[in-house]
């Protein structure tokens, strides 16, 4: 059920798209993060982990470049994913998720809901990371079938199909997470797969593949992750720290709760 905040973020989207001339809405919604892999600077994102319209306005309005929301831990459904990318589009955020698995139905999804990006947990072998890429992109890169959905705006925009999968093609980033050791040990033929953007890790499942659970600064664990960055920069290609820098809210705030109780306390 939608709350209050998400029906107003819905009613403004309506509004928006009434008063807007036809011709300023026929180009796709571009990808910030797109755009700071091609000119070699950051964008700066809000991660969330369960939707709340009006967290997103308030980053949208302090100028924030994206909104990424936690499908694999989160709370998220298709419906709240969609909800949040109307909230993102509506300020020019752009809208990316890491999705709760891999399967092409579930990368289809989400980009059929609005999402210009995704990230993928437990990328495996440069296989899996083949399924993705060609899941996440249209012919001739791909194999992402083709939908009207919200995705394309609903085929309202006067851009033909052949158009609008162009456009796609180019604006879409798929990153992926390194969490396992095979995915370590075999990380060449994985930067050998085109149509993958980003690469990152998950530090304690990694550390939890390698034999070390809890302790992801172990010693091991820290020396599989230089491996890979170093296989990575080698290759030409970005890890996604070089691209994007974001604060994940339940990590973030509660420490600054803490923060402030200590200090009304004492004061």
């Amino acid at each position: 059920m939608y709350t209050p905040a998400a029906k107003r973020a819905c009613n403004e989207r309506t509004v928006w798209l009434a008063v807007t001339d036809t011709s300023e809405r026929r180009t796709l919604r571009k990808s910030n993060i797109r755009a700071a892999i091609k000119s070699g600077s950051k964008a700066y994102g809000l991660g969330l982990t369960f939707p709340e319209p009006t967290l997103a306005e308030w980053a949208g309005y302090l100028g924030f470049d994206f909104l990424h929301l936690d499908m694999e831990h989160g709370i998220f459904d298709w419906e709240s994913a969609e909800m949040m990318c109307r909230v993102a589009d509506m300020h020019g955020m752009t809208c990316t998720a890491r999705i709760p698995n891999t399967e092409t139905d579930t990368i289809l999804r989400a980009f059929d809901r609005g999402l210009m990006g995704i990230l993928c947990p437990h990328v495996d072998s440069a296989e899996q990371a083949a399924r993705i890429a060609k899941a996440a992109r249209f012919g001739p890169e791909g194999e992402r079938s083709f939908g009207t959905s919200r995705g394309r705006d609903y085929g309202l925009t006067g851009k033909s199909p052949a158009e609008y999968m162009a456009e796609f093609n180019e604006e879409v980033t798929v990153s992926i997470q390194i969490e396992t050791k095979h995915a370590v040990d075999t990380i060449d033929d994985i930067l050998q797969v085109e149509g993958i953007d980003l690469i990152t890790f998950g530090p304690q499942d990694l550390a939890q593949s390698l034999g070390h659970p809890g302790h992801a600064d172990h010693p091991e664990v820290v020396e599989a992750m230089d491996h890979v960055v170093a296989r990575v920069r080698a290759a030409g290609r970005n890890m996604a720290g070089d691209v994007e820098s974001s604060v994940n809210l339940v990590q973030w705030m509660p420490s600054k709760l803490k923060e402030w109780l200590e200090q009304a306390k004492s004061s």
